[in-house]
């Protein structure tokens, strides 16, 4: 990875296989559950004759309206990344870290990891539903402090973040970057 580099770790690759890049199915059927149980608790408080059972049906089928969209945005995103990576279109950048902050192992929201390396910013999170690596320092993440970085990535539009493609790290080859805590 650099000089004098004797063990730089691949930890995360999906440069080598693009087809693994899917959408998280999984997570928008949870959300149009939510809507489905909204609709038969409009239905139930429409047979009671619930005066408020109009409001619960706009509700209802407002709630599912913006959950196809975001997920129809979500996914055609996640196929421009695909494809992306697929292409060998991604950015690769390689260094020691410029500073780092590592996340809540919780997955706390506001308790993302933060790291730099080359002015390239990097934020993830332990309970976030990402395509790219997202394992914080505290679950056992591979980059630490004084961890010398090649990370590959693309920008999800949909996001407006980047993706960490492929991740592979030299422990222990740099001085310790400092921790910039938001």
């Amino acid at each position: 990875m650099g000089r004098g580099s004797v063990n730089p770790q691949i930890v995360f690759d999906l440069t080598a296989n693009p087809t693994q890049i899917q959408p998280a199915y999984w997570f928008y059927a949870l959300f149009f559950a939510i809507g489905a149980c909204l609709l038969a608790v409009a239905r139930l408080m429409s047979r009671r004759g619930h005066r408020h059972s109009h409001f619960m049906l706009a509700l209802s089928v407002l709630w599912l309206i913006i959950t196809a969209a975001f997920t129809l945005i979500d996914i055609e995103d996640t196929y421009r990344v695909r494809a992306l990576v697929g292409h060998r279109a991604y950015t690769t950048v390689e260094g020691c870290l410029e500073y780092f902050s590592p996340g809540d192992p919780g997955g706390a929201r506001g308790g993302n990891e933060r790291w730099s390396v080359r002015g390239m910013e990097f934020d993830y999170g332990q309970g976030e539903v990402r395509r790219g690596y997202h394992l914080v320092e505290p679950r056992g993440g591979a980059v630490h402090p004084d961890t010398k970085v090649r990370v590959s990535f693309v920008t999800s539009e949909a996001n407006d973040r980047r993706e960490i493609m492929k991740l592979t790290v030299e422990q222990h080859a740099c001085p310790s970057a400092p921790d910039v805590r938001a």
